[in-house]
């Protein structure tokens, strides 16, 4: 172990400096890559591990003293994470481009470590003009042209943008550069394009697939651990190929009407990766049209995964979503999330009750789709009719109608805001906390010795997760958890129903064609008709 030496006639400048380098090097790399996502990040999806501050920690180690600087630079760890988002732009004349000085000093100093790539090209502030995003194609493909020849070190790449140019232009050098070379330490790959009302949309777009040249499929993605395509179609085809049986996650969400897999397509991805241990479909289909219009059935066998313990479904039809659950055979699954994903201006929303009753059979003599299931979720699911006998240890409603209340749970009961009333209208009124709460009260009462262990209430449903302290008290036998809505929190939800909501808009010009309830060109865009 290797020790500064010190002139006798001068006294170290700080205790910290007579730690051994590689200690000290540690200290600076555990400064540096200190994950600023919380636990819970497998339910946060959008967090990253790094942001544009926290990757220039090696930078003020670096401008501490003489000694820290030596050590900061030498030590190839602390400059793996690179970053690249619209701070990085500057003006040059009259044009902006993409600052790639500071990328690549982190790739020098990395030398042959692994490198982690967050690109994050949105807008926080949704404020791009007409001529579209602020961070460009032409900026993306300057990224690109620096990242690529590292893709041998590449261990994860996120990509994450609002529009869909720059994401074209960051995939189409790397479907070249994955044919030629592949991506051997790449075991995380994440693609989002930002919009979930593109599942909406009737417009036949993308052009362009990822992955639709590939066609040498051996050793290309060999480590990929997880895959992310939000908004992003892919050739699936060429995509199953290319899966390796150690895939642990896969999400595809909000793809394209037009792009959406088929059922054999979706298998034959499944079939791809058997060691899944999360699946997440929302709003991806599957698509099963015939050229007619008209719903074709599938006698497909199921696929056998039989590590897969968590699937998180959002449909935007009963068919799609039996589709996908008759496709599964999970015995060990314990953890389903069920979303109603079709469009919010649906006038007639997606009944769930025959989801319900696959996964819950009301005949005693048939087997469950999943017997381990034990944790159920339900987001803006519909029960246009009587449920059968559902009983699971844990129940979450989020967006759900008081009729939810009579699905049963043993353990844990977590409602999240205030129940929706019932209304044939897409606009529905929210019942009150307080009518909820003596909803949930009636609810433990009427059960008695059935009733769930643990209630919990949240008054604010898509607040964060770890919403602080809750209130506790004690209905019979049964503890009740009230989380209070954060004072910080500023969101939808602050706008109730008939109260005057702050607005940057007035509301006679809302109501002009082209305003906020008037535009056409959106209405067209997601197949909208008023």
């Amino acid at each position: 172990m290797y020790f500064r030496p010190q002139p006798f006639n001068q006294p170290l400048s700080s205790p910290i400096d007579s730690l051994p380098v590689e200690l000290l090097a540690y200290i600076f790399v555990l400064g540096t890559h200190d994950p600023i996502h919380l636990s819970h990040s497998e339910q946060q999806d959008d967090c990253q591990p790094f942001d544009s501050e926290s990757v220039k920690a090696p930078l003020v180690y670096a401008s501490v003293s003489r000694y820290w600087r030596s050590v900061a630079l030498n030590t190839p760890a602390l400059y793996t994470s690179l970053c690249i988002t619209p701070e990085l732009l500057r003006e040059v004349g009259s044009t902006e481009v993409l600052e790639t000085t500071g990328l690549l000093s982190y790739l020098a100093l990395s030398r042959n470590y692994l490198v982690d790539i967050v690109i994050d090209a949105r807008d926080q502030e949704w404020d791009f003009d007409d001529n579209g995003a602020w961070f460009s194609a032409d900026h993306m493909s300057a990224a690109m042209s620096v990242l690529l020849p590292h893709l041998g070190r590449w261990r994860s790449l996120s990509i994450l943008t609002d529009v869909y140019d720059p994401m074209r232009a960051a995939l189409r050098p790397l479907e070249v550069y994955l044919a030629a070379y592949g991506a051997p330490h790449l075991e995380s790959l994440r693609l989002m394009r930002c919009d979930a009302y593109a599942v909406h949309s009737l417009v036949a777009e993308p052009d362009y697939l990822f992955l639709s040249s590939i066609t040498n499929s051996e050793s290309v993605l060999p480590n990929l651990r997880h895959l992310t395509l939000r908004g992003v179609p892919a050739a699936w085809t060429p995509l199953a190929t290319l899966l390796p049986e150690q895939l642990n996650t896969l999400e595809l969400s909000f793809q394209p009407m037009t792009t959406q897999p088929s059922v054999p397509e979706l298998a034959r991805l499944l079939q791809a990766a058997p060691h899944l241990a999360r699946l997440v479909l929302n709003g991806c289909g599957p698509a099963f049209l015939d050229p007619a219009g008209v719903f074709l059935p599938t006698d497909l066998e199921p696929i056998h995964l039989p590590l897969l313990k968590s699937l998180a479904l959002g449909y935007t039809s009963a068919l799609s979503a039996l589709a996908v659950l008759q496709l599964l055979a999970a015995a060990q699954l314990h953890t389903l999330a069920l979303e109603d994903a079709s469009h919010h201006a649906e006038m007639v929303p997606v009944d769930g009750v025959p989801l319900l009753a696959a996964l819950f059979p009301p005949s005693t003599p048939a087997v469950p789709l999943f017997p381990s299931l034990s944790d159920l979720t339900l987001r803006r699911v519909h029960l246009a009719g009587p449920t059968p006998p559902v009983r699971v240890a844990r129940l979450e409603l989020i967006d759900m109608a008081p009729a939810a209340l009579a699905l049963e749970c043993t353990q844990e009961l977590c409602v999240r805001g205030p129940l929706i009333a019932p209304s044939a209208f897409v606009v529905r009124a929210a019942v009150s906390l307080a009518e909820t709460g003596a909803a949930l009260r009636a609810l433990v009462e009427g059960r008695g010795a059935a009733a769930p262990r643990v209630v919990c209430l949240h008054e604010a449903a898509y607040a964060a997760l770890l919403a602080g302290e809750a209130e506790e008290f004690f209905i019979g036998a049964t503890l009740v958890k009230l989380y209070r809505r954060p004072e910080e929190l500023e969101d939808d939800e602050d706008t109730v129903m008939g109260s005057e909501p702050e607005c940057g808009w007035d509301e006679h010009e809302a109501f002009k064609v082209g305003g906020v309830f008037n535009d056409p060109v959106f209405d067209a865009r997601y197949g909208y008709v008023g």
